[in-house]
């Protein structure tokens, strides 16, 4: 009994052994041993030693087949990723221009420079709007046109000649223009920096219904933009980021070990069901034997 019992005890234990003795030259040993300056056989194991070629076999696997540029852009185009991106930015717009511009902006100090930057030169540019009317010229001449309409047809009109009225209105109308560059800059400054601040309080959506933009089209123009950003940008996005590269990079900078730990956490069901297969057909080997 004992002597039948043996073959297929012995074919299991040397299935058992052999099968894991091959699991764990997958990984060992780590690195190459020499004797007599000359390697040994089988060293280092085998995901070791193709560690460089398996990186880059996953990589363009990886690149190729399993996330291609259609699948990132199927995702992202998806209505699901499509609302979350259209949500975020609507969030976005709808907080104050304040509390907007503070975020894109480094600090509280360079917001406040820019913010005064900003005023000086749309004050400037109406400035110089103002100056190019030329104030006291167009003073004088309607001035002239409205009181030669005023006494039209009266006997004022026969002593009032266009040299008196513009003895009379010239130097009224240097004086408003005088006035104006004196104190229209500080006014004028102080107008704007009150606009902007009154800006400050509001967002982007009220900014839009004010002018009849409803939010249902705000959305739909984010998200229009947001399907030709991507079918324009997708492509280059994608070559930048060299997916395949990143990868092998990721498993070249791997220890062996940290190897071993990511291949056992995937398929250490597997490997086991492989040593214990390699029992089975063992055992089944040596109960043949037996009626052979």
């Amino acid at each position: 009994m004992i002597e039948k019992l043996a073959g297929p005890i012995i074919g299991a234990l040397i299935g058992y052994c052999t099968n894991y003795i091959a699991v764990k030259m997958l990984f060992y040993p780590k690195k190459e041993i020499r004797i007599g300056g000359k390697k040994l056989p089988f060293t280092p194991g085998a995901i070791p030693k193709g560690k460089s070629r398996l990186a880059r076999a996953i990589g363009k696997i990886v690149a190729d087949e399993l996330l291609t540029e259609e699948d990132i852009k199927r995702k992202m185009i998806s209505p699901e990723t499509e609302k979350a991106v259209v949500d975020q930015l609507i969030q976005g717009l709808s907080v104050d221009l304040r509390t907007c511009i503070s975020c894109v902006c480094p600090s509280e100090e360079k917001y406040h420079a820019q913010k005064t930057k900003l005023i000086g030169e749309l004050s400037d540019q109406i400035m110089d709007s103002v100056d190019r009317l030329q104030l006291d010229e167009l003073i004088v001449r309607e001035a002239e046109k409205t009181v030669k309409e005023k006494i039209k047809g009266s006997m004022l009109a026969m002593f009032v000649n266009d040299e008196m009225l513009n003895t009379l209105i010239q130097p009224v109308g240097e004086k408003v223009a005088e006035y104006i560059s004196d104190r229209g800059p500080a006014y004028i400054q102080s107008e704007v920096e009150s606009r902007i601040d009154a800006l400050e309080e509001r967002s982007v959506m009220e900014l839009c219904s004010h002018m009849d933009i409803t939010e249902a089209a705000v959305r739909e123009t984010i998200a229009s933009v947001y399907h030709r950003a991507i079918d324009t940008m997708i492509g280059r996005m994608i070559g930048s980021l060299d997916i395949s590269g990143i990868i092998e990079e990721k498993i070249n900078a791997m220890s062996v070990d940290s190897l071993e730990d990511m291949v056992l956490t995937v398929m250490k069901k597997e490997l086991d069901m492989i040593v214990n297969l390699g029992a089975l057909v063992g055992a089944v080997l040596g109960i043949l034997n037996i009626f052979l």
